[in-house]
């Protein structure tokens, strides 16, 4: 029924600095395998998958190669589009004609994108969205839906103070576009937005409808969102783990060739890439560290992300804050609280709470 699925993997990551020096979005790692992976291993049913890219695309154009071949192939964006301009851009270069699956690159979920297909296949409107329910506070950060009891789209109101009219169902980046929609993208320079320029305009002439997803959804926005989709994921998905001589605390993932050394203690919520280090007597909990991290002994991380092959020294102390690629942090030093450290450093003094090392 589809004619592709789009995913729109452009975007710069700013929130997600230093993490996203070294890579994009969509290849930030959700239990070890990153969240394109995830995406395409949701929608490989459905239809043949393009990946707008543009920040690092290159990466993202290499990951899929190697682990994709066939099923997905990456259009690079030539300039900042916005969602709704890289869908113009994607349909006019392939020449689509028929309906599309959009989904945003950098939304951690577990959506069943054909239940989503299918509900827009029987309501029958130019579009449907994907929808969730987010917290009071939280109506602020997203745009938010107006349904009527047939879950027809009434209104839109993009990052409203408070829940309008009661509502907080949130978008959750997910899209059924008719073609009717797609024409009606504008063709302009600079960002086009499907929020703003698309979904007003199609309100006014056609039916859009909402489809209420109730699971798992992380957009991982920032370090704190990225780290609460890592744990969304362990909650569903984490296992009981038996180590000798070491205390697993669950929900933890522990991916493949990891090694614990006696009397450390990981979890809960910790989830080790693969090819990690922990030394002996070494803490790990409420964080994610990512492949071929070396923890050395008596060590404590807790609320923490740990880029790839960063090496932590003996006796060091890590407590809510980033550590990038690449970094070494030198024996009995402290990282401080919302302490942020860039790729590639030598660390060799304490750093204090809210310093970012760039």
């Amino acid at each position: 029924m589809m004619d592709r699925v789009l995913v729109l993997a452009g975007g710069f990551a700013t929130r997600l600095r230093p993490l996203s020096y070294t890579r994009p979005k969509p290849l930030f790692p959700i239990l070890d395998k990153p969240v394109i992976d995830w995406i395409i291993e949701g929608v490989k049913d459905i239809a043949p998958t393009i990946i707008s890219a543009r920040y690092l695309a290159q990466m993202i154009r290499e990951h899929v190669a190697r682990k994709w071949n066939d099923l997905a192939t990456v259009i690079e964006e030539t300039k900042p589009l916005g969602d709704g301009g890289a869908v113009a851009y994607v349909a006019d270069v392939l020449g689509l004609s028929g309906p599309i699956l959009v989904v945003n690159g950098d939304v951690f979920t577990d959506i069943d994108y054909s239940a989503i297909v299918d509900f827009h296949k029987k309501r029958g409107g130019v579009a449907t969205i994907a929808f969730v329910e987010v917290s009071p506070e939280n109506v602020s950060k997203y745009g938010i839906a107006i349904v009527d009891e047939s879950m027809r789209l009434r209104r839109f109101v993009e990052k409203p103070k408070e829940p309008p009219q009661g509502s907080r169902l949130a978008n959750a980046g997910v899209y059924v576009l008719e073609p009717e929609a797609i024409r009606a993208i504008p063709r302009r320079r600079g960002e086009v937005k499907i929020a703003k320029d698309l979904i007003p305009a199609l309100l006014e002439k056609y039916d859009i409808y909402v489809y209420k997803h109730e699971g798992i959804w992380h957009d991982i926005g920032t370090p704190a969102d990225y780290l609460e989709a890592n744990f969304a994921a362990l909650r569903k998905w984490g296992k009981a783990v038996e180590i000798d001589g070491a205390e697993i605390i669950p929900p933890v993932y522990i991916a493949d060739n990891v090694e614990i050394g006696e009397g450390a203690s990981v979890g809960p919520y910790a989830v080790l890439g693969s090819g990690v280090k922990i030394g002996k007597h070494s803490r790990i909990k409420n964080s994610v560290l990512m492949r071929s991290v070396t923890v050395e002994p008596g060590s404590y991380i807790s609320g923490s992300v740990v880029g790839e092959e960063s090496y932590i020294g003996r006796w060091t102390r890590i407590v809510d804050a980033v550590i990038a690629d690449g970094v070494y942090v030198k024996d009995e030093v402290k990282v401080g609280r919302n302490a942020a450290i860039g790729p590639n450093r030598e660390v060799v003094e304490d750093v204090e709470d809210g310093v970012t090392l760039p």
